[in-house]
């Protein structure tokens, strides 16, 4: 197990700080000290001083699979809960207001309209609504995936930089939402209509989302932005298949405008997003990856 204080527990502690920031607003939640003490607890640990790598050598002696397990696994464990508590920080900070204005105009100024709203009613096909709702579907399929598919070839430390690239595309995102939260059109326009509501692609996709979203968290999409960085992930470490990775990701795209779930402006801005963080978390000389035993590969060149 390596020790607490390497980058993605340092990215981990950032987002504690940045998005717990939130919390020093007057319209902070009710219970939120308790929140704010589960943030600071993750700056600590994440930031690793002597007691904390102390306490996780420990615990690496012993209980050595299972701590290690904790240590690689946990980032992407933290995912859906960090994602929950978005509606309770943007909320701190403004009130419920949320910025689906500005993203209109910006949407006005690039498309001459709103895609969101006029893209299925101009093509109301229901085999082309269910691939498209399918495709968006398959996020969930992409945040996965590539670690899994990494990790099960005992590649650990390019499973580690995979989930380092992961997480500061997801972190990145977040404080968006939290600073800066739009709705969706999902929140304020209704859904595609007609046949197109009979599919069952088409009412997964929308109980997904009910059961789910958190509002505020539209622009830019988290869900094409960790596409197309699980694409480039999938394209350096894992080869041809990021041919696939890519067909679903322009699938889940289009999905995303189509179904009416985000506006054209938060996919354009989320591919660029994700593409960005990918390319920084490549570039970072600090990665996470370097040998720690035995069972380490060494540093792999990009595929294809």
């Amino acid at each position: 197990m390596r020790p607490p204080g390497e980058p993605t527990d340092r990215l981990v502690a950032v987002y504690a700080l940045l998005s717990g920031a939130a919390l020093a607003f007057p319209n902070r939640p009710d219970g939120w000290l308790l929140l704010a003490l589960v943030h600071a607890a993750a700056l600590v640990a994440g930031l690793g001083p002597e007691p904390v790598r102390r306490a996780g050598r420990a615990a690496s002696r012993a209980w050595p699979a299972t701590a290690s397990f904790l240590h690689d696994w946990y980032p992407l464990f933290l995912i859906p809960l960090l994602y929950s508590e978005l509606p309770l920080l943007n909320r701190a900070v403004h009130e419920g207001i949320y910025f689906d204005g500005v993203v209109q105009g910006w949407e006005q100024a690039i498309f001459g309209g709103q895609p969101s709203r006029t893209l299925a009613a101009a093509m109301p096909w229901k085999p082309l609504s269910e691939l498209l709702h399918l495709s968006y579907l398959s996020y969930y399929l992409l945040i996965f995936g590539p670690a899994l598919m990494i990790r099960a070839a005992g590649r650990r430390a390019d499973f580690r930089r995979a989930v380092f690239a992961l997480m500061l595309t997801f972190v990145a995102h977040y404080l968006f939402f939290v600073w800066f939260p739009v709705q969706g059109p999902r929140y304020l326009f209704p859904a595609p209509g007609g046949s197109l509501a009979d599919g069952p692609f088409y009412r997964l996709a929308h109980a997904v989302l009910e059961a789910g979203s958190s509002q505020g968290a539209a622009f830019p999409s988290s869900h094409v932005g960790v596409a197309v960085a699980q694409t480039l992930v999938t394209r350096r470490y894992l080869g041809k298949w990021w041919l696939v990775a890519a067909t679903l990701t322009a699938g889940l795209a289009a999905g995303a405008v189509y179904g009416g779930f985000h506006y054209a402006t938060d996919v354009l801005a989320g591919a660029a997003l994700g593409a960005l963080c990918c390319g920084v978390a490549f570039r970072n000389r600090a990665a996470p990856g370097r040998p720690s035993g035995p069972d380490e590969d060494p540093p792999a060149e990009p595929a294809g």
